[in-house]
This record gives C-alpha cells, sequence and structure tokens, in this order.
C-alpha cells in the first residue's frame, strides 16, 4: 500500500512526512490537523472546505527519487520515433522541454515512450505551468 499523500490547503502544500502532522480518514471525509501539545488538535486542512485537496502518491517517482502526485507537472525524455523504427542514425530518446500533467494518477504517455521522469513543480503551487500542460 502506498500511503505517501500530501494536502493542498488552498495556500501551501503539507506532506505526509511533515513533521506533527495527521491525517485522519472517516468513511468519505478527512481532515489534516497538527498537534499544539497537551493535546489540543488544530485543523490544517479538510474535504468539503472547498479549497483544500487530498492527493496520495502513484507509487511511481521521478529519476531524483521525488514521489510522483496527481496535478505535478513533469519535464521527461520521449522516444525518437524516426530512430526508434529505423529511420535516422539519431538517439533513441530525445528531451523534451513539453510539460505533461499528471492526472489521476498517471500520465497520458504510453508505457515505454519516455523516461527519465522530472517533477519541476505542480498545479496547485505554480498554476502557470498547467498553461502549456499536453
Amino acid at each position: 500500500m502506498n500511503a505517501a499523500y500530501r494536502v493542498w490547503d488552498g495556500e501551501q502544500m503539507h506532506h505526509w512526512d511533515d513533521e506533527g502532522l495527521s491525517l485522519e480518514i472517516k468513511m468519505d471525509e478527512w481532515i489534516l490537523w497538527r498537534e499544539q501539545g497537551m493535546g489540543c488538535r488544530v485543523s490544517i486542512a479538510e474535504s468539503g472546505d472547498g479549497e483544500s485537496v487530498l492527493m496520495w502518491g502513484t507509487g511511481q517517482k521521478d529519476e531524483g527519487g521525488k514521489m510522483i502526485y496527481p496535478g505535478d507537472e513533469i519535464e521527461y525524455e520521449e522516444r525518437n520515433l524516426s530512430q526508434a523504427f529505423g529511420g535516422g542514425n539519431g538517439p533513441d530518446f530525445i528531451r523534451q522541454k513539453r510539460i505533461i500533467s499528471i492526472a489521476k494518477g498517471r500520465h497520458n504517455v504510453p508505457s515505454g515512450f519516455i523516461k527519465k521522469l522530472k517533477v519541476i513543480g505542480n498545479s496547485y503551487e505554480t498554476p502557470k505551468l498547467s498553461e502549456g500542460a499536453e
């Protein structure tokens, strides 16, 4: 089971390994809270507040070991199709400056056609990246 998660609270991203945070899930509702000491809990974000988003890691990591989440913007190397099908002497893969958006845990590029994924941002903290996403 992949337990890596992150939560966008409308202003800031919180990750599963941030110190002092706890995620509580009951049925189809969740709350992210921080222990303030002496048994006092403070809500950071929760389902239904209109701004917060809970995202589970996809289980796939980029070349630097960073977990990939829905909403991430990815730079990657793409299969050189002319080389793959015997048309030319170029490299097998070409580094692309294009960005793909990971939605619902999957990207829209077929397996084997991309490699060397690199997370360069996400649509929550850097929304301008999404404008050029495919």
